[in-house]
């Protein structure tokens, strides 16, 4: 699996301690660190925090209080008691599922007529559109609710007003500059940004407005039978779990823990979810993309009756389509993932756009905002991807990073697009395919000016620094009490200090998570899983590491799960030198004839040290790095497998300039390095008594030692060698051994993961400045 540096210097920053007032400490009981987070996050009474972790304390705004709902209620009203049929129109996120759902079952449970109708992405996109409302209309709706959607539905609105069709809209989106001429427009953004309503989605919208209309039907019950569906809407949705919305949602968790609706246990079933333990996470990673898929992929209408139904075949059958649906996903976001990397490592210069913008003829629109999202966690920058089938315009997703409003970025350029929408964080857009090259010129020269006008770096805010020994299950338990996180309750970042990475090793269906294993000073160690780590390259040296730490059920059994944000090398390796004693870099990386310019620079030839490991065709008196010895200038002449090999090697050398050359390119691939090493090791059972010095032949291989080791190790499986003797740098080995089939493919993916980690270093050393690749240690 290719790896790739997924690094932008962060600032680490210590939470602030708030005074603490005795009514919060008395809540939080001996864990001072869940009283100082509910301080910091703006705690002062007992009876807030209170209701805050436990919502059986909370008050829930009055539904009347969202503008519009009084009127709404009244047409939905009537059109119930008139018998006029009522045409819900919804969209195809897990948000719009959930929410066409809610309203479809209580407007049934409340005796209407109802029709639904979810756009099919791929044809319609986002919307309410005038050939579905025609349809409607042909089918005998004489009203129109809406949800998750319709808050800029001017067309549809004024098609409606004409046709006599009455319309009632309820959404959470962005408001426009005009409201559509609806008969009622139900969206708590037209709230004050502090009531808290304001953050609720569009099924907690739409949960609002049927929670009126339930109550003034005098059923106020039936409604609350769909708080699973407002919870894993809203988590969904990413919604800020605030006030109302946290309230809800922890209601709707509850009810999931206690699943009464088929379809969702047959999720949870099918997704290896407990449900005693499920959690916001189990939402977010494990059930939203299941239903997510269809609306990406397929047709989402189906989910509604999916989610309704007690057919316990039925739901059977529809959740396996859900399967299908959602490996077609998992497939091809990975498919798309691998040609946009393959894109940047064919033209880098791609990167120097302060907006990674991409695109294929081929790539499905439902799948480049997924894509979007990783390569931002990638490349710390806003990421746009789009679709471009020959004749066609562009269309595609865009995904920011914190503090950058892409959104904005692309109003910029505003005029040289057909559309666009969205918030700072998302958006989509499209634009004719010859206007590509000025958009993405102007978009990231808004971006540039967006982080000219705040210089400050990323921020991580660490909450608590702690030694990994002290992270047991009862502590983790008693901070859950802050869950569920999410978008406005973030999960607590820990940070623990002066780590060591012991081992690690790729793992799930498409390995593209990594689990390590860290250890201390002290010699504690722990399992620390980083998701979609596979493609960054790892801390050498020892390091500081930030994560979360959250309780996981393993087989039945309740244990904390260590789960890696960010490292960064210990302040003692890195001294920050003044300009006047910083070292002098040539860069001659990208030089067509770095030879000659090396002969250019006229140094006399016994103050220069060539340094070239593994094979070296060019006629230089080049030192591999075993031989290395103190010279005024160093020129590296091919990229090294590791950041730790070339600033160990500097440190030997000491020089007072560096030339970094690119005059090689070594060879990563497993079978090439095989054959190689094959022949190192031959050679030194006929010719050495079979001793085999691991420090040369990781030289003369321009690899890690480790590697040469792990290579070493599947040769042993193989059965073509034995090993006689093991000692700190050499080997002594002999011919012959015994396979070892049931070990291969583990030492098989070992070898294959360092080789990939090479060569992502070697890419790393060809990309980046020199003061990224030069690290000055004291």
């Amino acid at each position: 699996m290719k790896r790739l540096f997924a690094g932008i210097e962060r600032i680490w920053l210590d939470a602030e301690d708030s005074p603490l007032p005795p009514s919060i400490r008395q809540l939080a009981g001996e864990n001072l660190l869940l009283g100082r987070t509910l301080a910091r996050r703006g705690f002062k009474s007992f009876e807030d925090a209170r209701a805050f972790l436990d919502y059986h304390f909370y008050h829930p705004a009055d539904p009347y209080e969202m503008p519009d709902v009084e009127e709404g209620v009244k047409l939905i009203q009537n059109a119930i008691l008139t018998g006029k049929k009522i045409g819900v129109w919804g969209d195809f996120d897990v948000d719009g599922q959930t929410a066409t759902t809610l309203l479809v079952a209580t407007l049934k449970s409340l005796g209407a007529e109802v029709q639904y109708y979810i756009p099919v992405r791929e044809r319609e996109s986002h919307g309410v559109h005038l050939d579905g409302l025609e349809r409607m209309i042909a089918d005998g709706v004489q009203i129109v609710l809406t949800c998750d959607t319709g808050i800029s539905a001017h067309h549809a609105a004024n098609f409606l007003r004409q046709r006599g069709i009455g319309l009632v809209i309820t959404d959470h989106h962005t408001l426009p500059e005009q409201l559509p001429e609806a008969d009622a427009v139900i969206n708590p953004q037209r709230l004050p940004e502090d009531h808290p309503m304001h953050s609720l989605a569009g099924v907690g919208t739409a949960f609002v407005f049927a929670q009126a209309l339930c109550k003034e039907m005098g059923r106020p019950e039936l409604v609350e039978e769909h708080l699973d569906l407002v919870a894993l809407g809203c988590v969904a949705d990413v919604a800020i779990l605030r006030g109302d919305t946290r309230y809800w949602v922890q209601r709707g968790l509850e009810l999931m823990r206690n699943p009464r609706r088929p379809a969702l246990l047959q999720l949870m079933q099918n997704a290896e979810i407990t449900p005693a333990h499920l959690n916001e996470q189990h939402i977010g990673f494990s059930l939203a993309p299941r239903l997510n898929a269809i609306g990406r992929l397929g047709d989402a209408n189906p989910v509604v009756e999916f989610l309704s139904s007690t057919d316990s075949q039925a739901i059977a059958v529809f959740a396996t389509q859900l399967e299908g649906y959602n490996s077609q996903r998992r497939f091809l976001t990975e498919q798309v993932f691998l040609a946009a990397l393959q894109q940047i490592d064919q033209d880098p210069r791609v990167l120097e756009y302060a907006v990674l913008v991409l695109h294929h003829p081929e790539w499905p629109g439902g799948i480049n905002g997924i894509v979007a999202s990783r390569l931002v966690e990638i490349f710390q920058r806003p990421v746009i991807l789009l679709s471009s089938p020959p004749g066609q315009p562009m269309r595609g997703s865009a995904r920011s990073t914190e503090g950058i409003n892409i959104t904005a970025a692309i109003a910029s350029a505003q005029h040289l697009l057909i559309g666009f929408g969205g918030h700072p964080m998302a958006a989509g857009l499209a634009l004719p395919a010859e206007n590509f090259l000025e958009f993405r010129r102007l978009v990231s020269a808004h971006v540039e000016l967006q982080r000219a006008q705040n210089r400050q770096k990323p921020v991580l805010t660490i909450d608590a620094w702690v030694k990994i020994g002290e992270l047991n299950l009862d502590f983790i338990l008693e901070l859950e009490r802050l869950a569920p996180f999410g978008a406005g309750n973030p999960p607590l970042v820990f940070a623990s200090r002066n780590l060591t990475l012991l081992d690690s090793a790729p793992i799930g269906k498409t390995q593209e998570h990594l689990m390590t294993i860290v250890e201390d000073e002290e010699g504690n160690t722990r399992r620390v899983i980083w998701w979609q780590g596979a493609r960054s390259i790892l801390p050498e040296g020892r390091f500081d590491l930030a994560y979360h730490a959250r309780p996981v059920n393993f087989g039945g059994d309740l244990e904390v799960q260590l789960e890696w944000i960010v490292a960064r090398p210990l302040e003692t390796e890195t001294i920050h030198l003044s300009d006047a004693n910083r070292r002098e870099v040539i860069d001659l990386r990208s030089s067509e004839d770095a030879l000659r310019e090396l002969d250019r620079l006229t140094i006399p030839a016994d103050q220069i040290l060539f340094w070239a490991d593994g094979e070296f065709a060019l006629d230089l008196k080049v030192k591999q790095r075993w031989e290395l010895a103190p010279a005024e200038t160093l020129v590296i002449c091919s990229p090294p497998p590791s950041q730790k090999i070339l600033s160990d090697s500097i440190q030997k050398v000491l020089p007072k300039r560096i030339i970094l050359c690119s005059l090689a390119q070594p060879n990563d691939k497993p079978q090439s390095f095989l054959q190689a090493l094959t022949a190192m090791i031959r050679y030194a059972i006929k010719q050495n008594g079979g001793k085999a010095q691991i420090p040369r032949m990781a030289a003369a291989l321009n690899q890690r030692e480790e590697t040469i080791l792990a290579g070493v190790d599947w040769l042993v499986c193989k059965g073509f060698i034995r090993i006689l003797s093991r000692e700190p740098d050499f080997l002594i080995i002999a011919e012959g051994g015994v396979p070892d089939p049931s070990q291969l493919r583990d030492k098989e993916a070992r070898l294959r993961f360092l080789l990939e980690e090479s060569r992502a270093f070697r890419e790393f050393y060809q990309q980046v400045s020199p003061d990224s690749l030069i690290k000055e240690k004291p």
